[in-house]
Order: C-alpha cells, then structure tokens, then sequence
C-alpha cells in the first residue's frame, strides 16, 4: 500500500499515537496486494511467431524470448519458423529471436583466427631466417639458379610451402575465375533458399569433374573432399567475408606473409597472393577433418596450423549466422497485434576472387619501344644490369598481374617476340624460313610480347624458361622482334591472346570451313572437356593422326560414342589450324618450365598468330628490299658462374 499512496518523507502512512511512551510514527509491514491466479485457458493474451527464408522455408530451432510485466516464456521455433504462446496475462509484450550472447562467441572467435594468423607469421618469419642462412652460403651461381627457383623449390620445406599450395589454386584469381565461379553460379542460384537447400541442390549445380579439378588443383585426392565439404568450405567463406574485421586481418595476414619472404620462395610465386586463396587454403586444410592432419602434413608445411584454425572458423561462422538472425519487437501492444512475422536475409554474395595484394605499388611500367632499334637497346641494358647483379632478374609481375594483362591482350604494344633455332631461320636457304610451323589455314605463330620478356635480356635460357619452351643447351636461338602492325599489312596476321574465349572466337570468325563440326567449338574449348581431351591425344597411335579410319578406330576402343568422337574430331581439328594442343591451358598463360602441371607458375602472357599470307625472314627483314618489320637478335647464355 505503501508503494500505491505515498506520503511524508518516510514513504509510509502518518499514525497519531495512543500512548505516551510510543514512537509518534509507526512503520507496519504491509501485505503485498493479493494477484489472482490465472485461470487455465482463460489468460486474456496469446501471440505467434513466423520466420522465413526469403524462399518462404522456415528458419528452424531457433530459441526465442517473450516477456510481459507479469509473464515470461522462452522456446525455440519449430522446423516451420513458427510457434505459439498462449496464456500470457501480460498486455505490453517484447519478444526476441535469438540471443545477444552470440555478440561475445563472435569476438572470441575472431580473436582466436587473429592469433592463428600471428602464430603462422611468427613460424615464417624463423623458417625465413633459417633459409636466409643457407642462401648466403651459396657461391654466386648457384644464387642465380636459386633466384630462378631451379634449385631451392621445396628444399627447405617440409613438405609444400603455403605459397606453393596457394599458387596450386590460382585458377581462383584468374580473370576467367573458372572454377570459382562454377561455386559462385550454384552459390547465386540459391541464395535466396533457406538454410539447408543449397546443399541439397548443389551437386546437379556444381558437376563432378569441376569438383575433382578444384580438389586437385589445392593438392589432395578427389576422394579426400567430397562434394558437401567444398560446398560447406564455400559457405564458410563467404560468411567470413562479411565480417570486416576478419576480412581486414586476413588481407593485412597476406601482405605481411608475402613481405617476409626469403626472396627465392617471393620470385617463385611472384611476390603476391590474394588473401581469398589463404582462406581456400585454409578451408580446403580443415575439410580434411582432424583424423586426416597428419596425412595433409606431409604435403602443407602449414597443415597443423591451418587445421588447428579451422574449428575457429566454423564456430566463428556460427555465431555470425545467430547474429544476423536477431529480430526484437519491443513493447507491443497485444491487444492490438499479436502476430510477429519476418523474412530473414539472404545469405552473402559468394566469394569473389580481388586483385592479388601487390608488394610493389602500382603494376610495373611496360617497356613500349617504338623501333626495333629502341627494343634492342632495352635488351642490352637489361644484360647488363644482370651481370652487374651476378643473378637472373626476378619476375617483373605477379601472377595476378599476368592474368590481368591476359584478359587485357596486347593492343597497346607494337611488339611480340618469337624464340627462334637457327636451323628454322635457314630452312630452304639462308633466311628462307618463316616465323612459325605451317598449317592448313597459314603460319602459326605462339610467341608473347617484347615487354614479357624485355627483362630477361638476351639469354635464351632464361627466356626460354619464362616462355615454357625445354631450353637445350647445344642449340643456337635467335629473338624474332615482330612489329604487329606490318604483320597485319605485309602478311595478313591476326593475333590474340589465346584464351578459351579468344580462340573460340577466332575460329569462328577467321578460320571458316576449316575445322570440323563447327557447332562444337564451344563445347571442347573449356577447362573440363581439355582434361578429357589430353588423354585421349597422348595414347593416340602415331599412324591415327593422318588416318581417320585408324583414329575413330581408336577412339572407339577409348569407349567414345559417336557425339564424343565427333567432339574429339573438332577438337585435333582446332589444333591442326591453330597449334593449340593438348597442354593448351586456355588462360592466355605459359606455364614456366621449372614448375609442374598441379602447382604452375606462370611465365609469361601468350601470344597466338596466324599469318594468312606468310613470309620468309628475306622478306620481313628487308633482305630483298622493301620494308623491314621483323628484327633477328642473336642470344647468349650469361654464365653466372663467371
């Protein structure tokens, strides 16, 4: 009663006192007013709760809090996002869905990623240190066969380094984005689902033999990783990516990882990765399960780490997905709306693959002589500066820069060189020979741009490695300096960056009636049917290549039907009348020489042309009069040793 009519200082009633010898005021302790039980099933209020996915299914077992000033009731929702509270004496009601208590599982978690990450630098930065000692030990010339990667490639690592592993899924970051956007498509295709439909969709969007390259490519057997793995490795991902925080420690992770880089292991990989393939990496780590750590081990030198990080992700990812799916109705009158509904968010883009962190700023300046004279001199200069450093230059870009110039091509050079042997220079007579191998539709010509090579200066060794061609020490080369512009006026020359994209287009516009069954150049000029293709051409019998009574002889025993065959037959006729044969990649990219096909390091950015009206090198360097647009250079090995 008290608390209902207060008065006087005391906040109690004011008695007159009866006696003499008693106090003036007296405090008495008051019953608290008598509520009244509510009746069963006549409690005046009730509410439901309803949450979707955006496609309409329920957001399942997820726990949610209703509180009056005289009521309280905690549940979960059921597998349709629904529930029902009855009973509720309560007229002004908040209800939650969720738990605030998921903001500190977030924040532990990306702490503990944070100090994963330091703890990986910290074991870099000691193996660095240990591999600096061994490289000062060196003599000078085997400094520069190291600084080529043709010597310290894995010898001090136990196992793969993470770079090396990284570089095996560079596919991710390329411009095409093959394999990511294979994940990306079945991604997009059900963001707007709930929580468990796009695995259940994802093998009919994401086909088998795109999941057996992407395993392969980041190092394990198909049999290791299944398809839900890479589906719940995708989903990590892209949630990760939504936290801020962890995205800007995983990128700061990659820049300084790449800085501390003994310089052999930065000039083999380029000097730069984007941090999205130290996550694939740490994904596809942990997919392996902790049962399989020790075997991943032996060919991650990370793997413990990378492992140990990955519970850390999954529970991080989590508790942001309880975060986002917090929702409060605060103070609602229930007499006038007792009916809570919502749509949840979709879930985040896919992983997109960013520019590779770069540890120079800017992309180099592209060496852009404008006569053959001035080209010469850059190569001169480029010998010298690499006898007077006592070691073969590293790689003017990164891998991702080399994409980046492949999806670019080449139109704003004046000049793309070819390797060539002397005894092709002379072929029917002094200079009588021509740039590239004869085919039915013309010359063709697989070379890259003077600027690829410029700093390689005017040794064949290492230009050859750069261009992927098996160097051979015997030979005599020759640098063929090719003005593109006279090309397309003397010897009507078209020339492309070979991609998939650009080659199929090619062949459709310039090459017509040249290859068989043309409606399939599509189909055979992607990533999955080129490893079918491969196989097939390398078994082939030498006597199939000339005869077509012998090859579909022998494509039949291979087990091909007659639409397969038919594939084939547009494919080996693609490569009759452009050279792209079986180790053709499709990504504009040569693949250096010292690397292997599961972990490429790219080179260069190919050229690919066809002379429809070729020449001999009397004619394009002016021998016999007239304009001269192409420039032979003599080229001599350096002897480091020296």
């Amino acid at each position: 009663m008290r608390e209902r009519w207060p008065t006087g200082t005391g906040g109690g009633l004011t008695i007159r006192s009866d006696s003499l010898h008693a106090p003036a005021t007296q405090d008495y302790q008051l019953a608290p007013e008598p509520v009244a039980a509510p009746l069963p099933g006549k409690s005046p209020y009730k509410l439901t709760i309803e949450y979707r996915w955006p496609d309409g299914t329920g957001v399942a077992d997820l726990p949610f809090q209703v509180g009056t000033d005289l009521d309280g009731v905690t549940g979960t929702l059921n597998h349709q996002g629904s529930a029902t509270v009855e009973g509720l004496n309560g007229r002004y009601a908040t209800v939650r869905l969720g738990s605030s208590a998921v903001d500190d599982a977030v924040r532990q978690e990306r702490n503990t990623i944070t100090a994963g990450l330091q703890r990986l630098l910290e074991q870099e930065r000691r193996e660095t240190a240990a591999r600096e000692m061994v490289y000062q030990e060196l003599l000078g010339y085997e400094k520069g066969l190291v600084s080529t990667g043709a010597l310290f490639q894995g010898a001090y690592d136990a196992g793969m380094g993470l770079f090396d592993f990284v570089v095996g899924v560079s596919d991710l970051s390329n411009t095409t984005k093959t394999l990511l956007d294979g994940l990306n498509a079945a991604w997009a295709a059900h963001k707007e689902n709930g929580a468990n439909s796009w695995y259940e969709t994802f093998r009919t969007l994401y086909d088998e033999s795109r999941r057996e390259r992407w395993v392969r490519a980041i190092g394990f057997s198909p049999s290791d990783i299944s398809s839900e793995d890479l589906a719940k490795a995708y989903e990590l991902a892209s949630m990760v990516m939504t936290d801020e925080k962890l995205r800007t420690a995983l990128k700061d992770f990659t820049t300084d990882y790449a800085t501390i880089q003994h310089h052999t292991e930065y000039t083999y990989v380029g000097g730069a990765v984007a941090f999205e393939l130290v996550l694939a990496g740490l994904l596809a780590a942990t997919t392996l399960g902790a049962g399989n750590a020790a075997q991943a081990s032996s060919r991650i030198r990370h793997a413990r780490i990378l492992a140990g990080l990955g519970p850390a992700f999954g529970r991080f990812v989590e508790a942001l997905k309880l975060q986002g799916l917090r929702r409060v109705w605060r103070d609602v009158d229930l007499s006038k709306n007792n009916h809570f509904k919502d749509e949840a968010s979709p879930r985040p883009e896919g992983v997109e693959a960013e520019p590779a962190v770069q540890r120079t700023t800017g992309r180099p300046k592209k060496a852009l002589p404008q006569s053959l004279g001035e080209a010469k001199k850059i190569l001169q200069d480029a010998r010298a500066a690499i006898i007077a450093n006592g070691k073969a230059p590293p790689p003017k870009y990164t891998q991702a820069q080399l994409h980046q110039i492949a999806a670019e091509g080449f139109g704003d050079e004046k000049y793309i060189v070819r390797l060539v042997e002397e005894p092709h220079i002379n072929l029917n007579g002094p200079n009588n020979g021509r740039l590239g191998k004869e085919g039915p539709a013309g010359v063709q010509i697989w070379s890259t741009s003077f600027d690829q090579i410029a700093h390689l200066d005017t040794d064949p060794k290492l230009i050859s490695e750069a261009m992927g061609v098996n160097f051979k020490p015997g030979a005599k080369y020759k640098l063929a300096i090719v003005d593109q512009a006279d090309a397309v006026k003397y010897a009507d020359a078209e020339t492309i960056v070979p991609t998939y994209g650009n080659l199929t287009k090619f062949v459709e516009d310039k090459l017509p009636g040249k290859v068989e069954n043309p409606g399939l150049v599509k189909d055979v000029m992607t990533p999955e049917y080129s490893g079918e293709y491969e196989p097939l051409i390398s078994n082939m019998p030498p006597a199939a290549w000339k005869n077509p009574q012998i090859r579909n002889a022998y494509l039949r025993k291979a087990g091909l039907g007659q639409d397969e065959i038919k594939k084939f037959n547009t494919r080996i006729s693609i490569q009759d009348n452009t050279g792209a044969n079986e180790h053709f990649t499709g990504n504009g990219l040569t693949k250096t020489t010292n690397s292997t096909t599961e972990h490429p390091v790219y080179g260069t950015v190919e050229a690919f042309s066809l002379h429809k009206n070729p020449k001999t090198f009397r004619q394009m360097m002016g021998i016999e009069g007239g304009t001269q647009w192409v420039e032979l250079v003599d080229l001599k090995p350096i002897n480091f040793g020296a």
